[in-house]
């Protein structure tokens, strides 16, 4: 009820409701497929592993051991540990091939003697008005 009571939460309750229904074409066949996998991959464990606990255990293991490898390579916003040293290496040289770039462009620009402001292939500086003879 509440979103039509403001209008601009009615506005954006009915945008994101023409966005799901475009989209219910591919979402539904897509969630069918992982609940039909779900319950049989549930089933056949109940079925084959019900009174024994071993499974659901090497399983949690499993996950938990993978999370914690994969947390100390990749932190999120944190440098990692692993790759630090070669992501340095690389920002090191893409910063040493820019600086030699940008040197390039600066020593080839026509300056004017006067003032120093760049003045292309014109012969009059368009800042101070100095001829570039």
């Amino acid at each position: 009820m509440i979103f039509q009571t403001i209008q601009i939460l009615d506005v954006l309750a009915d945008i994101i409701g023409s966005i799901l229904l475009f989209l219910k074409p591919i979402v539904v066949p897509i969630g069918q497929w992982m609940v039909s996998w779900i319950n049989v991959a549930t089933q056949f464990l109940k079925d084959n592993y019900g009174s024994s606990l071993t499974i659901y255990i090497i399983i949690s293991v499993i996950l938990v051991i993978s999370g914690i490898i994969i947390n100390i390579i990749w932190p999120g916003d944190k440098p990692s540990s692993t790759f630090q040293k070669d992501i340095e290496k690389t920002e090191e040289f893409e910063d040493k091939s820019d600086s030699d770039r940008e040197k390039g462009i600066i020593d080839e620009i026509k300056r004017c003697k006067d003032c120093g402001n760049p003045v292309g292939d014109s012969e009059i500086c368009p800042l101070c008005g100095a001829r570039q003879v």
